[in-house]
């Protein structure tokens, strides 16, 4: 909690006293704890005891113009609240980190961060059990609403 903002504005007490004789009360605690602590949606935690505490999968791009672009980009999504500020360079326990680079947008204009979950032994979509997700594109967050 201290790391990482979960910002909403949604006042969750308030929401979660409102909704106190809501007829499926683990529902509602579900969403309350979502917007409390951030969602992972099909996650199943926990994983097993091969999957190690700290994992980092992330890779330095050579190319310099990828690099300044994913500098450029990170400071942008920091300055609008949604990466966090730097904790320093070692990951802490439970924290995964995935390689990003860079790739065209569908027009060829710009460029496009990606950050690639899928990557390494210990991908963070390795815990998504692939059942769960059979035949729902998710490759935005309209699909990603329509398939909840």
């Amino acid at each position: 909690p201290d790391l990482f903002k979960i910002i909403t504005p949604i006042k969750v007490d308030i929401f979660q006293s409102l909704l106190v004789n809501h007829p499926n009360p683990e529902f509602v605690q579900s969403v309350c704890d979502g917007l409390r602590y951030g969602f992972w949606p099909w996650a199943e935690f926990p994983v097993d005891d091969l999957f190690p505490t700290t994992w980092d999968e992330s890779r330095r791009t050579r190319d310099l113009t990828e690099a300044a672009f994913l500098e450029s980009q990170r400071d942008k999504e920091i300055a609008a609240g949604r990466f966090s500020e730097s904790f320093g360079k070692d990951l802490l326990p439970g924290m995964v980190s995935m390689p990003i680079h860079a790739v065209p947008k569908p027009d060829g204009s710009d460029l496009r961060m990606v950050t690639d979950h899928s990557a390494g032994p210990f991908a963070l979509n390795s815990i998504i059990p692939h059942s769960s997700i059979i035949g729902a594109p998710i490759d935005n967050l309209k699909h990603l609403g329509n398939s909840l």
